[in-house]
């Protein structure tokens, strides 16, 4: 076969290979040429690499600014106050107790920020990682901003702070109450906002208005100024709080550690006859359930097994080993 020039279609080819094999294999190239063509190749690819990262960075610093700058002119513009809101809706909390019919149940998590409502027949009763218990009456509506900031918008609620509690700060449109480990309620109805502490030492600030409030006393803070006044611990008025107690499991348990916790919740101050039945009391070893049953009902039942009684007299609860 003859190509368009009139030639064997292989013939450039093979001179090629002849002249290469005349030629002999080529010389190497020296280790110290090859060294600085592969630094230099390198230093010219990061100076660009640099470049781009360089150029990238100034672009976001750019955005990161007018994000920045838009941030602080809306907080300007709409005046809002600094929230403690712990990050990526983090859980805080766990719901405890449900009474009526609610939206949430038993063991469901809490996060920052979720608002908790409860309508007119509904109770709600949390549980924080720390122990504190917050427990919403009816008609309430609360956010947790973090483990220890709740925000409460309407309503009322309970906190009894935990063992390893460092404090708590309740916020409200009418002040701001703090805790040092206390058990109290908060109101808030209308114009009007009310603190009842039941033990411990707690606070309503207003401004520069600061107002204490120490066990058994109620404080009111209107627009017209704050009034105090005494308290009983124990009552009807603590009632729904106490209802949404967290549950006592008393198989394994000691009586004294049932009767701190029923005297707590209750309000009763626990007395006993003498300091060795006070002794024996942490000895007692509680057996069975007492679910389902009144405070007083579940009392009777495990003194009656521990073959003891008592007698309430004006918020005092006196264990004897006799009928009184």
């Amino acid at each position: 076969m003859i190509d368009a020039n009139g030639r064997p279609p292989f013939e450039d080819e093979d001179a090629t290979a002849r002249l290469l094999r005349t030629a002999g294999p080529r010389p190497g190239i020296p280790a110290e040429r090859a060294a600085r063509v592969r630094s230099a190749v390198y230093l010219q690819w990061k100076s660009g690499v640099r470049g781009r990262t360089v150029r990238r960075g100034m672009l976001a610093g750019a955005a990161l600014l007018a994000i920045a700058a838009v941030l602080v002119m809306a907080v300007r513009l709409t005046g809002l106050r600094e929230e403690v809101v712990a990050p990526v809706r983090a859980t805080v909390a766990t719901v405890d107790r449900v009474e009526g019919e609610a939206t949430l149940a038993p063991e469901e998590n809490v996060r920052t920020g979720e608002w908790v409502e409860t309508g007119a027949t509904t109770r709600v009763a949390l549980r924080l990682s720390d122990g504190t218990s917050v427990r919403l009456d009816t008609g309430s509506r609360t956010r947790l901003l973090s483990s220890t900031v709740i925000e409460l918008a309407y309503g009322a609620l309970y906190l009894d702070t935990g063992g390893d509690s460092k404090g708590f700060e309740v916020r409200t449109p009418l002040g701001t109450v703090h805790d040092i480990g206390t058990q109290f309620e908060i109101r808030l109805r209308g114009a009007s906002l009310r603190l009842r502490v039941r033990t411990g030492v707690a606070e309503v600030r207003r401004g520069p208005q600061s107002i204490p409030a120490r066990p058994g006393t109620e404080v009111t803070l209107t627009a017209g100024g704050a009034a105090s006044r005494s308290v009983a611990a124990h009552g009807p008025d603590w009632e729904w709080a106490v209802n949404l107690a967290p549950s006592f499991e008393i198989e394994g348990r000691t009586l004294a550690a049932f009767l701190e916790y029923l005297s707590r919740e209750r309000g009763w101050t626990l007395r006993y006859a003498d300091a060795a039945l006070a002794r024996d009391s942490s000895g007692i070893i509680l057996h069975g359930s007492v679910d389902g049953l009144q405070p007083r009902d579940a009392l009777a039942v495990a003194l009656a097994t521990s073959g003891l009684f008592h007698r309430f007299r004006d918020g005092e609860l006196l264990i004897s080993r006799t009928a009184q």
